[in-house]
């Protein structure tokens, strides 16, 4: 009979140790303002009026973003790419280094840095993806520093291409 007591008291611990344990979890997730954060992406290629930044890194893609937070997005190519485009039956593969920074109402409240590669079968529109981290992050955006990204979406060539490349996408910072 002692034994089944000490039994039924342990399986009731264990339990409540592990909704405790949840709980503990929940409130340190909450800080942040939110554990994922997804927007729209919508954008211009703008590589062909040679921007550059203080750093010598190109402006390449502009645009804007929407969904879970919205404003002004930039990419800042590295220049030249780091790695080689490479090419395979069918076609070509062209990898890239960066900066993004994205901005609300003129105020720059995200930026980082990610890396990736755009896929070009030949004679087709290309898919472009990459990964990388939140590096600044301001005002209520400031617990995302730190956080991983990952970039995805076609680059449509157009009917004049590069000047015509556009692109759209998604951008997820978790």
């Amino acid at each position: 009979m002692k034994t089944k007591a000490v039994r039924e008291l342990t399986s009731v611990l264990l339990v409540l140790s592990m909704t405790l344990a949840g709980a503990i979890a929940s409130a340190d997730d909450a800080a942040v303002p939110s554990a994922g954060l997804t927007g729209a992406l919508d954008l211009t290629y703008v590589g062909h009026l040679e921007q550059m930044d203080d750093d010598g890194r190109l402006l390449v893609w502009e645009g804007s973003i929407g969904g879970d937070f919205a404003g002004e997005i930039k990419w800042w190519f590295i220049n030249p790419s780091p790695v080689n485009s490479s090419t395979y039956m069918g076609g070509e593969v062209k990898y890239y280094a960066a900066r993004w920074e994205i901005r609300v109402d003129g105020e720059l409240v995200l930026a980082g840095e990610s890396a990736g590669k755009t896929v070009w079968p030949d004679g087709a529109d290309g898919m472009w993806d990459g990964h990388g981290i939140v590096m600044e992050a301001r005002g209520h955006f400031g617990p995302l520093k730190g956080h991983n990204t990952y970039e995805t979406g076609p680059v449509i060539k157009g009917s004049k291409p590069p000047v015509s490349f556009s692109g759209t996408g998604m951008f997820v910072i978790y």
